[in-house]
């Protein structure tokens, strides 16, 4: 039973080969592994009886041996979430685990899945374990607002309130309907302005959660532009066979070189890998590895992963 005034400092002391990272709740905003408490006695009397949540430290592997991600969303989305555990153990994240739950088109927005009850349930069955470190999901025209995001955000936090959180925006559909220049801006500015601005909302709302994007919708954006210029041999047509194209339908499925592009941008954003020094040969006479890190490098960093860790 606490009497008088409640002076207490508390300490996040991390054992061997962690770091402490940040408080996750009372003393979200204070710096450091300090967290004080100074509660006048008539507070603490007049509290007598009530009980408040435990303090809760949160510490990270100085290391990082791999996420257990969970990633959610549609078709131009999965593709990239399924070929991650082969470029992990191949970059020596031998602890990347991941599920992956999908729904077509509009209706593997965040918000769509959550309204789902399916899904819905499919999604939470895996956030109950505890384990999901890596949470991404992507975006839809019809479902524009936050609430998919907010849902998912509360829900995963519970389950494990050091969950780290993406957005993956797609590439543009219809890529046929405008030419490469036109094709390029519009999609870099609904990077910024759809992207950016659902990071900046849950920044907002969660303060020192990690939330950040994957702009893999630009390697088709860039794909699109070599093409145009000729610059890009090993592509055929804009449309067509999913070997010899970059879309594989009029609406823009990706092809296997958008796909091979676009889950390099995947391993750089999540990982922080140098596809300079990765030593992989996806089969194409164009480097890839190079336009990844080009993607990644143009990126504003305000909007890369705040802390991916050392690599193993």
């Amino acid at each position: 039973m606490v009497t008088g005034n409640y002076d207490e400092t508390y300490y996040g002391v991390p054992r061997n080969g962690w770091y402490f990272h940040r408080w996750a709740n009372c003393c979200i905003d204070v710096p450091g592994n300090e967290c004080n408490f100074l509660v006048p006695a008539e507070a603490v009397e007049g509290a007598y009886g009530l009980t408040v949540d435990p303090l809760v430290a949160i510490f990270r592997k100085r290391v990082n041996s791999g996420f257990n991600a969970l990633f959610i969303g549609h078709s131009f989305f999965s593709p990239f979430a399924s070929r991650m555990p082969f470029h992990a153990e191949k970059t020596g994240f031998a602890d990347h685990r991941q599920s992956i739950v999908f729904s077509g088109g509009a209706s593997g927005s965040p918000e769509a899945l959550w309204r789902n009850d399916s899904k819905r349930t499919a999604i939470q069955e895996i956030l109950d374990t505890g384990e999901v470190a890596l949470f991404g999901m992507t975006y839809h025209p019809q479902y524009p607002g936050m609430d998919g995001y907010r849902n998912w955000v509360d829900y995963a936090l519970q389950n494990n309130a050091d969950t780290r959180f993406f957005i993956a925006l797609p590439w543009a559909p219809l890529p046929q309907s405008s030419d490469a220049a036109t094709y390029q801006a519009n999609w870099l500015a609904l990077h910024a302005s759809i992207s950016h601005s659902i990071v900046d909302n849950l920044r907002a709302e969660y303060p020192a959660v990690d939330f950040y994007c994957i702009p893999y919708g630009q390697s088709a954006v860039e794909l699109r532009s070599l093409f145009a210029e000729g610059k890009l041999p090993d592509v055929k047509a804009l449309t067509g066979d999913a070997r010899e194209a970059i879309f594989t339908d009029e609406l823009g499925h990706a092809g296997n070189i958008l796909v091979a592009l676009g889950e390099l941008v995947w391993l750089r954003a999540i990982y922080g890998v140098s596809l300079e020094a990765y030593s992989y040969d996806a089969g194409y006479s164009v480097d890839l590895g190079k336009i990844a890190d080009t993607i990644m490098g143009a990126h504003d960093p305000a909007y890369d992963a705040p802390d991916p860790g050392t690599s193993p």
